[in-house]
Parts: C-alpha cells; sequence; structure tokens
C-alpha cells in the first residue's frame, strides 16, 4: 500500500531568518522559542512571559497539548492495528520511505482515487488471511460474532446495530459470487470506513469554538495507545474504556505505568528518542570509504538503539554525556580501533579516552552527522547539536549564490569555515552553530579518530568559543568532552528534549496550544533526567486528556 503520509513533512521548512547559508535538509528544527541569549523551550508558567529568538509568549493555563482533531492512519498505524485488531500480519504495497526524519504529518490525507484503490487491495489482501469462522465454511452468522468481536477496537469505539447491519447487507449481497467475495467486500466496507482509517480526537462536543474539550474514553485509550505503541488499546486498556475509568487519573496512570513496561511501547519509545538524536538516519548514510559497508551500517544503527534503549529505560539524560558503554562487534571494533570483540554479535564495550563524552563520540552520530561522503561536514555536526540538543533559533534559508561562494574557498574545512563566516550574509547564522562543529574535528566523516588534520597534515584543532546559547553553553572549548560537560551541566538540553520528544508523542508540535502544563513536564523531567518519566509526564498530564478547539 502506498504510504499514505504523503509529503512527509521534513522538519527543515521555511524558516524565518534571512541570510543564512545553511540549508536545512536532514534536519530537525527546534521547537524552542529561545535565541541568542535565550534559555529554549516555552514560557515559564501560568501568567508568566519568556522571551526568545520569536518574541515574548505567554503560555495558556488549562491548555491542552493538542487541538481537536481527526488524523489519518500511516502505513505503520495500519499495519499495527490489522495485526492487533485482526490478529494477521500485513505488509504495505509499497513501503514509506526511510529519511530518518521522525514522519509527522498532521494534514495527511487520502489525496487521490490511486489511493482510495490500494486501500481496497489492503482490504482484500487482509480479508484473504481471516478465518472468521475458524476452520468451518464461511457463513453470515459467524461473520457477523466476528464483526461485532473484532470491529469496536479496529475502529476505536463501539459499533453500532445499525453499522453491523448494514455491513452484513454487503456480506449477503456478496454471497451469489461465493462467500470467499461476500468477505472480502464486507472488509472492503469495514476497513474503507472512515472509522478504520482515522482516528478522533474531539470529545463528546467539539461544536463550541474556544476553550477545550475532554476526550471521551475510547479517544483518550486511543490516544494513549497511539502515543505508546502505535496501535489499538490492548485488550486491558480496552476495558478500561468500556467501563469508562480510564479518565479517572489514578486509573490512567496505573494504564500507562503497565504499558511503559511491555515490550511494543519499549521499542516505540525508544525510537522515538532515536529519531530525536537522528541515529535513523546512519541507515541512509552514504561514504566513500570502503570500510563503510552496509553491515557497518546496520551494525552501527543496531548498536545506537541498544545503547538508547539501555539509557531510556535504565539511565538518564546526562548518561548521554557521561556513559562510555558502547555495542560493538568485530567489524565496528577493528574499523574504529575499540576494545577487540569476537565474531558479528554485538557485545557491550568500553570506549577508549578519546571517546570520552558520551554520545557526542559515538560513531555512529559522528558519521550520520557528517553529510559529506569523505570530507569534514563542521556545519551539519554543529546543527545537528545547535538544533536537536540545545534548540537554538530556527534558522534561515541559503543566499541563492551560496553554492558558488563556497567554491571559492581554499583551505582546510576550519580555515573555510572561518572565511565564510567573515560574511555578514553567511556569519549571521554560520557563528552560532559552527563551533559546534568545531570541537568534533578529532574525527573524520565516518567517525574515525585521528590526531592529523588530513587538509594540512597538522595536528587537528579542535578549540571553538560558543556565544549565543545562553551562559550554560557560551565559552570556550577545547573538545568534544568541553562540550558534553557544558551539556549535561544546565537545563538547555533537558527542555529540548522536551520540546522534542513531546511532539514525537503527541504527532503535534505542542508549542502551537501553548499549555501551560508544558511548563510542568520540563519541570518534572529536569528534576527527573529519566526518558521513562517524561513520556509518563507527558501522557497522565491533564492537558494530554483534552484538546483544545481554539489555539488563537
Amino acid at each position: 500500500m502506498k504510504n499514505q503520509v504523503v509529503g512527509l513533512l521534513l522538519f527543515g521548512g521555511a524558516l524565518s531568518v534571512a541570510g543564512c547559508t545553511s540549508a536545512n535538509t536532514g534536519q530537525n528544527p527546534s521547537t524552542s522559542t529561545a535565541g541568542a541569549g535565550g534559555t529554549g523551550g516555552i514560557s515559564g508558567g501560568a501568567g508568566t512571559s519568556a522571551t526568545g529568538g520569536d518574541g515574548p509568549t505567554t503560555c495558556r493555563t488549562g491548555g491542552s497539548l493538542a487541538p481537536a482533531r481527526i488524523s489519518l492512519l500511516n502505513d505503520k498505524e495500519y499495519a499495527n492495528v490489522i495485526k492487533d485488531a485482526f490478529g494477521v500480519d500485513f505488509t504495505p504495497e509499497n513501503k514509506a520511505n526511510e529519511t530518518g526524519d521522525y514522519p509527522l504529518n498532521e494534514s495527511a490525507q487520502i489525496g487521490s482515487v490511486n489511493v482510495l484503490k490500494q486501500y481496497y487491495r489492503a482490504a482484500d489482501q487482509v480479508a484473504g488471511k481471516l478465518k472468521p469462522c475458524g476452520d468451518a465454511a464461511v457463513a453470515a452468522a459467524c461473520v457477523e460474532s466476528f464483526l461485532r468481536t473484532k470491529l469496536p477496537r479496529a475502529w476505536k469505539r463501539p459499533v453500532t446495530d445499525a453499522e453491523i447491519s448494514g455491513l452484513m447487507k454487503v456480506f449477503n449481497g456478496g454471497l451469489p459470487d461465493g462467500a470467499p467475495r461476500a468477505l472480502t467486500l464486507v472488509m472492503e466496507a469495514a476497513l474503507g470506513s472512515g472509522a478504520f482509517l482515522y482516528r478522533t480526537e474531539i470529545g463528546a462536543d467539539a461544536s463550541g469554538t474556544t476553550g477545550s474539550v475532554p476526550m471521551n474514553p475510547y479517544e483518550l485509550a486511543s490516544a494513549l495507545s497511539f502515543a505508546m505503541f502505535q496501535s489499538v488499546p490492548d485488550d486491558q486498556l480496552w476495558a478500561k474504556a468500556v467501563d469508562g475509568s480510564l479518565t479517572q487519573p489514578a486509573v490512567l496512570s496505573a494504564e500507562v505505568d503497565r504499558l511503559l513496561a511491555l515490550a511494543p511501547s519499549r521499542d516505540n519509545l525508544t525510537k522515538k528518542v532515536s529519531y530525536y538524536l537522528n541515529v535513523e538516519k546512519i541507515v541512509g548514510t552514504s561514504k566513500v570509504f570502503p570500510e563503510f559497508t552496509p553491515t557497518l551500517k546496520s551494525s552501527l544503527h543496531d548498536s545506537a538503539t541498544m545503547f538508547l534503549k539501555d539509557l531510556v529505560w535504565n539511565g538518564s539524560l546526562s548518561d548521554l554525556f557521561t556513559s562510555n558503554k558502547y555495542y560493538a562487534n568485530a567489524e565496528i571494533a577493528k574499523v574504529y580501533g575499540l576494545p577487540p570483540v569476537q565474531g558479528s554479535g554485538l557485545v557491550e564495550v568500553q570506549l577508549p579516552p578519546e571517546r570520552n563524552a558520551g554520545i557526542l563520540t559515538h560513531p555512529d552520530l559522528l558519521a550520520s552527522t557528517n553529510t559529506h561522503t569523505e570530507s569534514d561536514d563542521i556545519v551539519f555536526r554543529g546543527r545537528w547539536i545547535y538544533l536537536n540538543l540545545v534548540c537554538g533559533v530556527t534558522l534561515g534559508s541559503p543566499p541563492t549564490n551560496a553554492g558558488d561562494v563556497f567554491a571559492t574557498l581554499k583551505g582546510t574545512e576550519r580555515v573555510k569555515a572561518q572565511q565564510r563566516n567573515a560574511m555578514p550574509a553567511c556569519g549571521a547564522c554560520h557563528n552560532f552553530f559552527d563551533p559546534f562543529g568545531f570541537v568534533s574535528e578529532g574525527f573524520d566523516a565516518m567517525g574515525r579518530y585521528r590526531t592529523i588534520d588530513p587538509g594540512d597534515n597538522m595536528p587537528v584543532f579542535t578549540q571553538a568559543t560558543i556565544f549565543g546559547q545562553g551562559p550554560d553553553i557560551d565559552g570556550d572549548v577545547s573538545s568534544l568532552k568541553d562540550l558534553a560537560d557544558k551539556l549535561k551541566s544546565g537545563r538547555r538540553v533537558a527542555d529540548c528534549a522536551v520540546a522534542q520528544l513531546s511532539k514525537f508523542t503527541l504527532d503535534h508540535d505542542p508549542k502551537t496550544e501553548n499549555s501551560c502544563a508544558i511548563q510542568q513536564i520540563r519541570d518534572n523531567f529536569a528534576a527527573s533526567g529519566k526518558f521513562v518519566d517524561l513520556f509518563k509526564s507527558i501522557v497522565t498530564s491533564p492537558a494530554f486528556a483534552t484538546r483544545d478547539l481554539d489555539t488563537q
């Protein structure tokens, strides 16, 4: 099935600061309102103001974390729902293009007749795998029982007698062509219904124009399950929706604790952290070096996933910058000079002293954030830290002649960067994020440690001065370890993580609603530092259980 999320919203869209030489392709811009010298994130509490790159803001007391909305299932969600509601595996006709960016698109819709036809073919494929009557012949009585049992979770709400009656008319109308054809027709109707293809979060009455509405128990259960594992509620969560108890905060909190212990939730939430840190981009990274084999890339991705899974469920935010734990196999160890390992399986190793800045010195991140295939990439390594870790002010598009200008620059990558940054139209942006890239010069384009700069055969120079990011980050640094020490010491990284991960958890940027609830979530995460606590804080917030009717 064709990817229904047409035109993935790559987070490098149109931005506001003019005259910047850095394109936004392949990076997730900040959701922060902080500019030079700001603190990042959203305002400090009910009735308080925050200043930043987008000007002063005041958070909204009682605001929700998302608007009232109707959302189309994406391909992964579609396949998950088929598996969890009907018990059969489904493979989309055409797999979505994996970009390494989180696939967020709230405005997705069925854009053509061809896509609609693919939905019908998908329903046909599902129907061919179903056994609504077990090993007995397909008959109306057991098909009706099957629909009454399975459809409520698939449709994410109770199914009425009238709806069942309508579906059975479709089934009975197809019987002259044989029971298999009748089953196919009824599944085309059931899976082509808006009740299946869309998720609603509109509450009991979304006809108003202002304020917020509480989601009904079924919407709340679905909002929670899709946030946690991208599918419909499991049996226990569904039961709490059916009896209405899920709307009670204590019941919701207990269900969240239960779901957080389940493997599908842990895998999904770890993947969100992986998107936040750009780990998913390693799969699509290309290098000219013969050592950078497809098996190495795959192993680097798996290694990073193992590290993040351990971090998310057993560690804390500071471990991103202090842990010397890594997972390597024989190929990774040989290519990157790590302690020797035997075989292709990944095992835990301790990183050597030159890689003493946690994830900032992980081979996978150093390779994927260096977008060039062979040469150093100060710009995008710097932008990754600037945008993903500290949520710097969003950046503008490069001058139209930027490529021609860059082609005239000579010298090492640092020398060329210094020449570029001396130009007012370029330095206005690059001087904010290039310093973050300067300190990574001790590692080549695929993340191997080095002491000599190949541009001039001189010792690598990793000193830089960071400015405009606030007192907890600004100042001189001489290595990635110095930078890591700065990043772990203040609120900037923690608040940026909340901005990124709340967006991925909600499939919506809550900055739009500017709810004061975000401040409480930020404070909770700053105090805890644990990612598992952050996810729980988001989905148990009172603002998660409501939806805004008007965010103006």
